[in-house]
This record gives structure tokens, C-alpha cells and sequence, in this order.
């Protein structure tokens, strides 16, 4: 599926997803969306009951600083390291947020701009997550988008691409 064309999402998530997208923006914090949605993106038709982010490593101490904007943006500012909202959204850790909010880009979601991370990341990401769920994401994400072998290796570590390699043999 092309990025570009836009998977319907449960509409209680809408309004979470456009919070957190606020949120991310006002702070100049660097994000992707990850997970279920991302993949649903990517082609994968598959509900999803929460949002998934990451953001860069010091989103932590941007929220901390800043708990009016999350109060604004409809979140508990007491908590940083998960952005609690009535719909649950989730900003995940991963040693290579960083470059993941670098990478991502930018599509249209509905209506408004959403940072989604590159499948590469995404599928090494859900390779880390190492969860069944995750390799059905990543069957049905290979039917639908073209993937850089070679690119997703340098991202994963050589036990993951073994595993990668017996996921693909399945679609």
C-alpha cells in the first residue's frame, strides 16, 4: 500500500492521535509513529486499540518542562514516560529512537500531517519487539510494500535477519 493513502483508524482514536501529534509539534519533540497504525499504513488492515510513538531520547525531560502544553494537549503531566490519554498512547523506547524520528516522514493522515517511521525501522522495530502479533505485521506489510534488504539488515542484528528471512518465507 502506498503511504500516501490514508487506512481508516477507530474514531476514538482521532482525537489521542491529533493530541499527541500537537503535543509532539508545539515542543519541537522528533516522533514517528510507530506500531499497529503504521503497519496498518504500510498495508497491514488491522485494528488497532492504541497509539504508538517514538520520540527522541530527551522527550522525557521537553515534557517535564513543559506541563501546561500536555495539560493543553490533553495529557497527564505528571507522567512523561507514557503519555496517558483517555485512549492510551504509548511513546515506546528504543535504542535507535533517535535515528527513527530522523528518518521518518511526513504523510497525510486523515487531516493532518502525521511523522510515520520508515518500514525499514518499523519492521526492525517489530523484529526487536520479537512478539507474534509483530511477525504477522511484518507477513502482511512484505505482501504490500517493497523492502531494501540491505538497508533493513544494517538496521537489525544478524540473529533478527535470520528470523526476518523465516517470517518472509511465510507470505
Amino acid at each position: 500500500m502506498d503511504p500516501q493513502s490514508t487506512p481508516k483508524i477507530h474514531p476514538t482514536l482521532e482525537g489521542p492521535m491529533q493530541d499527541a501529534i500537537k503535543l509532539f509539534t508545539t515542543l519541537k519533540i522528533p516522533y514517528a509513529l510507530i506500531g499497529g497504525i503504521a503497519a496498518m499504513i504500510y498495508g497491514h488492515a488491522r485494528f488497532s486499540e492504541d497509539i504508538n510513538f517514538v520520540a527522541v531520547a530527551n522527550h522525557q525531560a521537553i515534557l517535564a518542562a513543559n506541563p501546561d502544553v500536555m495539560r493543553a494537549c490533553n495529557f497527564d503531566a505528571s507522567c512523561t514516560w507514557k503519555l496517558y490519554h483517555s485512549s492510551g498512547i504509548d511513546i515506546w523506547k528504543d535504542e535507535h529512537s533517535d535515528a527513527i524520528a530522523a528518518r521518518a516522514k511526513t504523510i497525510r493522515f486523515g487531516n493532518q500531517d502525521v511523522r510515520i517511521a520508515d518500514v525499514h525501522d518499523l519492521i526492525a522495530m517489530k523484529l526487536r519487539a520479537n512478539r507474534a502479533r509483530d511477525d504477522g505485521d511484518i507477513v502482511e506489510i512484505l505482501k504490500h510494500t517493497p523492502i531494501d534488504e540491505t538497508l533493513l539488515q544494517s538496521r537489525i542484528t544478524p540473529e533478527q535477519f535470520i528470523h526476518y528471512q523465516a517470517i518472509k518465507v511465510r507470505q
